[in-house]
């Protein structure tokens, strides 16, 4: 399974350890007032290298961050990261989204070895803090091979999902907050509003300490068998765009669910933008609940925005 380690698990690694690549995924979905590349060209962990979410997007694709299948081209651009099969990789970020889980569920949707995929459980901040060495500019890298072998058991489509709705056999678990869940505004536009059907309401910011940090395990766990989800038997994950959907992944995997989880890359971006479907009710015939008087196997956590 893949790893979370602290400041001084990663600065052991960073000195100690050989073949250890430190990548920042850090990524802005609505921040257009921010870059990423800037960010980390600006200051960054002292050896890490940037990893580009949208570098391995589907270029076919009308829908944000979808994952390409191109498995030459993923070789190349993990390749020219200087990344190999062999390496050990640490991921982090400095994003509200931690996109940095999405970044290590790409890894592993590319077939990277769980064991050698790990993430730092804080962000830029935390790191100097705690005596973290930083630096700036773009580091030097020597392009390597990478071979991909691509594992699709961990990436779900809309045809899955459709076809789970009429014959139900995953847990399906959004990601989403409370309100856009419920039939609040979506941030996108031209999207319709509410959720899938039979899915439950897990906002990813309910996992998180206020210092950015994941709760631990067994309290995200409680949480999760509080609303009704079973960890006995298959899950997707889901959320507006991918991004955040693959946290709870992640974290299905530090809990040791042997059960199939997977995460559904066109999320409410691809689902929200397209026609009701068969067993569907549109809940927009409805007004819009944005308080904790939500009916069903919705629960409310306190929403609070983790940096």
């Amino acid at each position: 399974m893949p790893w979370l380690i602290n400041t001084a698990q990663l600065e052991k690694f960073r000195k100690y350890q050989k073949n250890v690549v430190i990548l920042d995924a850090t990524f802005y979905v609505f921040e257009h007032d921010k870059n990423a590349r800037q960010a980390f060209l600006d200051k960054h962990i002292i050896g890490a290298r940037f990893f580009d979410i949208d570098t391995f997007c589907d270029p076919h694709s009308t829908l944000p961050h979808m994952l390409t299948q191109d498995e030459t081209l993923i070789s190349e651009k993990l390749g020219a990261l200087g990344i190999t099969n062999d390496h050990r990789i640490i991921f982090y970020d400095n994003s509200p989204y931690h996109s940095s889980c999405r970044a290590l569920w790409m890894l592993k949707v590319f077939g990277h070895s769980l064991d050698h995929l790990y993430i730092f459980d804080g962000n830029l901040d935390s790191w100097e803090k705690q005596g973290g060495k930083v630096e700036l500019a773009e580091p030097r890298i020597t392009p390597k091979h990478y071979t991909v072998h691509y594992q699709r058991q961990f990436v779900r489509s809309l045809v899955q999902i459709k076809a789970n709705l009429q014959q139900p056999h995953e847990q399906i678990i959004d990601m989403r907050s409370a309100v856009r869940y419920a039939g609040g505004a979506e941030p996108r536009p031209h999207m319709r509003v509410g959720h899938i059907p039979g899915s439950f309401s897990f906002p990813f910011v309910t996992m998180f300490e206020a210092s950015g940090r994941l709760k631990p395990m067994d309290k995200v766990r409680s949480q999760l068998e509080g609303i009704g989800v079973d960890l006995r038997s298959p899950i997707v994950c889901t959320c507006g765009s991918a991004i955040t959907a693959p946290i709870l992944d992640f974290v299905l995997d530090l809990l040791g669910v042997s059960q199939p989880h997977a995460v559904y890359d066109g999320s409410w971006a691809e689902w929200g933008a397209t026609q009701l479907y068969e067993g569907e009710t549109s809940l927009q015939e409805r007004p819009v609940q944005t308080s904790t008087e939500v009916s069903g196997n919705i629960q409310e956590f306190p929403l609070k925005r983790v940096s």
